[in-house]
């Protein structure tokens, strides 16, 4: 079994074992431990500008929000979130709070990547690299599918005397069979923090894989995100259409494959509006959208299967764009979760109230996309549903917006170890 690495240069190579990479990134600790915050914070700020300019990423999915995420104002305020008035530890010894901490990197980060969206490994791996941490990083699949580009246009970065090329002497990006146990578990004995994304298979065999006693998790697994509307919002009918607008961008991007985006939406009954007439705007909106470029068999099927589903069942209702599986809206009053088809297919469910989905909220519900008539309601619901799990509740067309905390995780926060001077 080979191992293929993703070069700086956008070639690949191929080895045998991973013992040498790993060697490679461990020489480069002390190296990336010296790097001032401030050159790195710079460095990332270029690498965006550049991501905007070059055409070899214009149609990755997900770039522009990469390109906007790694603004240098942006990323202070994440080692803000993180780290609080600590940020200077990532430099030296700084007074907090009466002590004198640092936040030292963790060392090796092990990178285990969700295939679902192409730019993913940019939110594991950027953070890592602020935090100092040298990163070996496994892509899911042996189409690198724009992360070998993405490498290249971080190496032409520059600011003060780091080099983007100099910075990925830190980094190796590679693929393996994810049947492979052995190089799995030379992986997983080398890190001193795993990262890993997935489904649950995924993550119940990279978490058993044996680990050095001190090595970390930083989890994330399956999720599943939802959306609500509330009576009010519906009777008023103020900003409606902006809502249904931004529920549209969050169903659109990443084809609905990302983890944040909404399957299920739920709309309380009101006297405004029929589940049908909401699920007509709905449709409205999506019949604004460009075909979509091209569909597998697979999903294609999975479509056509759901419409059928719903338009036999007299209690069920469906809307659709045609034969070609653009677009579809199914509607129901069934107070449940649906099976998430993805691929610009949603689920509009009618329930009398909020308090009805309560029960369906569990830690994996990741976001909640809510729309409320009054800003003190949607408090009341967000702490409702946050108590049963829930990471987010945002507005509808933030919910695909990588933030921090994720999944209710200070990632920054984890990447470091904590250290105290007392002289």
């Amino acid at each position: 079994m080979k191992v293929t690495q993703f070069l700086s240069d956008g070639g690949a190579s191929t080895i045998e074992r991973l013992a040498p990479i790993i060697e490679s990134l461990n020489s480069q600790r002390e190296v990336m431990a010296r790097l001032p915050s401030r050159a790195l914070l710079d460095l990332m700020d270029d690498f965006s500008s550049r991501l905007l300019r070059d055409p070899s990423v214009r149609d990755l999915d997900g770039v522009a929000f990469l390109a906007s995420w790694l603004r240098r104002a942006n990323l202070e305020k994440v080692l803000r979130i993180n780290l609080g008035g600590a940020i200077r530890g990532l430099d030296g010894f700084a007074d907090v709070g009466g002590a004198r901490l640092a936040a030292r990197p963790r060392g090796l980060v092990a990178m285990w990547m969700a295939g679902n969206v192409p730019t993913l490994p940019m939110f594991s791996l950027v953070p890592a690299l602020l935090t100092k941490n040298v990163c070996l990083v496994k892509l899911a699949h042996r189409d690198p599918e724009g992360m070998d580009t993405l490498l290249k246009v971080l190496a032409g970065a520059s600011a003060d005397n780091v080099s983007g090329e100099e910075l990925l002497k830190s980094v190796a990006v590679v693929w393996f069979d994810y049947t492979h146990h052995e190089l799995n578990e030379e992986m997983s004995m080398a890190a001193d923090t795993r990262i890993a994304w997935g489904g649950a298979e995924a993550i119940r065999a990279i978490t058993a894989l044996p680990r050095q006693e001190h090595c970390t998790d930083i989890v994330f697994g399956p999720k599943y995100s939802i959306g609500l509307i509330d009576r009010r919002r519906l009777e008023s009918g103020s900003g409606l259409d902006d809502v249904v607008a931004g529920f549209v961008r969050d169903i659109v991007a990443f084809d609905q494959r990302a983890c944040s985006a909404p399957q299920t939406i739920f709309m309380e009954r009101n006297s405004a509006l029929s589940l049908r007439a909401v699920g007509e705007r709905f449709a409205r909106e999506m019949a604004r959208l460009p075909p979509k470029p091209g569909l597998d068999a697979y999903t294609t099927i999975r479509i056509l299967n759901a419409r059928a589903q719903w338009a036999m069942d007299e209690e069920r209702d469906v809307i659709a764009s045609g034969a070609e599986a653009n677009w579809t809206v199914c509607m129901d009053r069934q107070v449940s979760i649906k099976e998430a088809v993805q691929s610009r297919t949603i689920f509009l469910t009618e329930v009398e109230s909020w308090r009805q989905i309560l029960p369906l909220l569990n830690p994996r519900i990741q976001t909640v996309g809510v729309s409320f008539g009054r800003d003190e309601d949607v408090e009341v619901f967000a702490l409702e549903a946050t108590l049963r799990g829930v990471a987010r509740c945002v507005r509808p067309g933030l919910m695909n917006l990588y933030e921090s905390p994720w999944d209710g995780k200070l990632v920054m926060s984890e990447l470091v170890r904590w250290v105290t001077l007392k002289p």
